[in-house]
């Protein structure tokens, strides 16, 4: 199941990564029609594009940042335990980063159903079904859930237990 699991989450990255290079070349497009004085009501559209990029993009890269540990995380604590008590220590700070996505899924499924059953829109340039971007966070925060799990109760912990920058 996990194999699976990690599958999809490399897949989002990657889309996360392309929808990151089509914001980076929307706002080039964007700036050079103001230059050129081109820009009209299109280029708003690319502005929204961005804005609504920018949940996709965290909720779709976050999972498998979790698996390569690449969340911004502090080991001053853990490196400060002794060696025997570390690994204790991260499995529940892993849980309770289970406990906290899975109370994110909840709420974030609970907007996302009331946006679809009330027909809730996001106004800009460009109007959009709010569920469609709400919609994002219950799947992102799962994945995560279903990663930081693997520190729980995987062969691996989260914490390294050394302090400092690990590159």
């Amino acid at each position: 199941m996990m194999r699976l699991i990690d599958r999809i989450c490399d897949l989002l990255a990657i889309l996360a990564g392309i929808y990151l290079v089509g914001i980076m070349f929307g706002i080039v497009i964007s700036a050079l029609a103001r230059t050129l004085n081109l820009s009209g009501s299109w280029s708003s559209h690319i502005f929204t594009f961005t804005e609504f990029g920018l949940l996709y993009i965290v909720m779709a890269a976050s999972p498998w940042l979790v698996r390569h540990r690449g969340h911004v995380f502090i080991e001053l604590l853990s490196a400060a335990l002794p060696l025997r008590m570390q690994r204790s220590y991260s499995r529940v700070i892993s849980a309770l980063c289970v406990v906290i996505c899975l109370v994110l899924v909840w709420y974030t499924w609970g907007a996302t159903a009331r946006a679809w059953k009330f027909g809730d829109a996001e106004m800009r340039s460009l109007d959009m079904p709010k569920y469609l971007l709400l919609g994002a966070m219950p799947i992102g925060f799962g994945l995560m859930a279903a990663q930081f799990l693997r520190f729980v109760f995987g062969p691996e912990t989260m914490h390294t237990g050394e302090a400092g920058v690990h590159e």
